[in-house]
């Protein structure tokens, strides 16, 4: 049974991703197997979507100019899904029992992100236009009252 698509990027648009504008293609294109490829944009639409630290859209609810943004993040993913989740796997299962160092190359292990899933930076940068500017900065206006008092007036003076 073939694996289905979760994702926004179908193979094609994946394929046509990698042929056109990546440089090194050499990880995506040793998988000769259509559904290892389908099973690594998969797994890079659930580490995206479900990612704490982005609100994309869900398959089908993005507009046009996202959908482009989002075909380039979750196949930059994959890549990265492709060469480095296996070891990517062994640190977080060190990390998760509280292992600081290891190693004949002594790694050094930073508990504080041991949590923490990586997203490789391309894809951080891909996906920054997405995330919404209203989370992230706060203003002040002056609202309509009752009193003739601005949003300047301190009112903790008692």
């Amino acid at each position: 049974m073939a694996v289905s698509q979760k994702g926004w990027a179908t193979l094609i648009e994946a394929n046509d991703y990698f042929e056109e504008e990546r440089l090194a293609t050499d990880h995506w294109d040793a998988l000769t197997d259509n559904d290892d490829k389908m099973r690594a944009l998969n797994f890079a639409y659930n580490r995206i979507y479900y990612s704490p630290d982005y609100s994309v859209p869900a398959k089908g609810d993005e507009t046009a100019a996202e959908k482009i943004i989002l075909i380039k993040a979750q196949s930059e993913m994959a890549y990265y899904a492709i060469l480095h989740v296996s070891d990517e796997d062994r640190r977080k299962g060190l990390q998760a029992q509280a292992v600081t160092t290891a190693g004949i190359v002594k790694e050094v292990y930073d508990k504080d992100r041991a949590a923490k899933i990586p997203i490789p930076p391309i894809v951080e940068e891909l996906l920054a236009p997405l995330i919404d500017a209203d989370l992230t900065a706060m203003t002040m206006i002056d609202l309509d009252r009752d009193e003739n008092e601005s949003v300047d007036t301190k009112v903790d003076d008692f």
